[in-house]
């Protein structure tokens, strides 16, 4: 149990090691107001951004690729760049989630009298997101769904 336990902390200890090595960007955008939530939230902004120019330069790339004459082909194409078109959408509303959640948190350290106008509008948006991302989910599912149908419609021809 003691052998344990050491393996326990040192494991906790790396892991700490770790989440501060990752953070040490983070630490610097939060010099202006000292909260590392800000830094936390700046840096998701940051990662989402990426992900959302990446998945807009591999969409470019599908669409210059030629699937022939076969529909089927052209129809998952089709709903692959419609799954990716959705998904890039979510992002954009998860990154402008963080953007309006930063720039609350630092108007209400610049502006405390406001706190309660920004919590205000904080739940309202937070409700609205909600929805919002659920809205995506189901369509992306649906997606899938229909993705799945013709690709195993395509297999099941080329076995036949």
């Amino acid at each position: 149990m003691k052998g344990r336990r050491q393996w326990f902390f040192v494991g906790m200890l790396a892991i700490g090691v770790v989440a501060c090595v990752g953070t040490s960007h983070v630490e610097s955008n939060t010099a202006s107001t000292g909260d590392p939530v800000i830094g936390l939230l700046s840096k998701g902004i940051t990662q989402l951004n990426a992900n959302i120019n990446a998945l807009s330069k591999r969409m470019n790339d599908v669409k210059q690729m030629s699937t022939g004459t076969d529909p089927t082909l052209r129809e998952l194409q089709a709903l692959d760049l419609s799954g990716w078109q959705l998904h890039q959408q979510q992002w954009v509303l998860q990154r402008d989630h963080l953007v309006l959640a930063r720039d609350s948190l630092q108007r209400a350290f610049g502006q405390p009298e406001q706190k309660q106008q920004l919590l205000d509008q904080w739940r309202q948006h937070q409700q609205q997101y909600v929805k919002a991302l659920e809205e995506l989910r189901q369509q992306r599912q649906s997606l899938e769904n229909k993705h799945l149908e013709v690709e195993a419609g395509l297999i099941e021809h080329g076995l036949q």
